[in-house]
C-alpha cells in the first residue's frame, strides 16, 4: 500500500505519539486520530504563512528567521 505524503506524515507523528505514550496496546486509532489533527494544524499554519508571511507564529528557528526577515528587506 501506498501512502500520500500526509499519510506517511502522519503515521510518522502517530508513531512517535505512541511511543511518547509508553507503547500501549490497542490505541492505534486514538493515535492516528490525535497525529491527523497536529498535521491539519500544521498545514494550517503552513498555509496561514505562506498567505500572509508577516503574520506567521514566531519559529524557533533562526536560519528561518533571518530568511523570512531578509525576504521582506529583499
Amino acid at each position: 500500500m501506498m501512502l500520500d505524503a500526509r499519510e506517511e506524515r502522519i503515521r510518522a507523528n502517530a508513531h512517535e505519539l505512541w511511543e511518547a505514550d509508553g507503547r500501549p496496546e490497542g490505541r492505534d486509532r486514538e493515535h492516528w486520530e490525535q497525529a491527523a489533527k497536529l498535521i491539519a494544524e500544521e498545514d494550517r499554519q503552513a498555509a496561514k504563512a505562506e498567505a500572509d508571511p508577516e503574520a506567521a507564529p514566531p519559529t524557533n528557528d533562526p536560519i528561518g528567521v533571518t530568511l523570512a526577515a531578509l525576504k521582506r528587506q529583499g
